[in-house]
């Protein structure tokens, strides 16, 4: 296995059980109401999604390969629009943004390590489009990484 499928594997693992125990202790604390809790849950299984096809990547097994490019492609989109807002990450994130409001602002922003979700069916009142840079370098690197 080359030097990259490692190093996505790794942090695949390791951003996903960041990604877990932080659900977990929400979770436990109590944090939120329904829609929250609902949100928690499924920041929890997409979490442990990660966790799971990086371990499996590690082991050199297909099946992590292909769960790996799911996980990281469902880390690629970043929108936060009046009506829904997605975004998910975990290890790290490189989000390069568009906000749309009275002038068209470019912004690009890091964070290592990290996880979040963002899933809401309302958000901001000025739109942001963008891609989760390194998700997607990670995500080619897998689609053309030949063994």
């Amino acid at each position: 296995m080359s030097l990259l499928l490692r190093l996505v594997a790794i942090l695949q693992i390791a951003g996903g059980f960041y990604g877990l125990a932080d659900a977990l202790l929400r979770l436990a604390s109590g944090q939120g109401g329904g829609g929250a809790v609902l949100v928690l849950v499924i920041g929890l299984l997409l979490s442990t999604f990660a966790m799971i096809a990086g371990v499996l990547l590690l082991e050199g097994d297909a099946l992590g390969e292909r769960l790996s490019r799911i996980a990281l492609a469902l880390q690629i989109p970043v929108i936060a629009t009046p009506w829904l807002s997605y975004a998910w990450h975990v290890g790290a994130t490189v989000p390069l943004q568009l906000r749309f409001g009275r002038h068209v602002v470019l912004d690009l922003d890091w964070s290592v390590p990290s996880e979040a979700l963002r899933l809401a069916v309302a958000g901001p009142s000025t739109p942001v489009l963008g891609v989760n840079l390194l998700a997607l370098v990670l995500w080619l690197v897998l689609r053309f990484a030949r063994r």
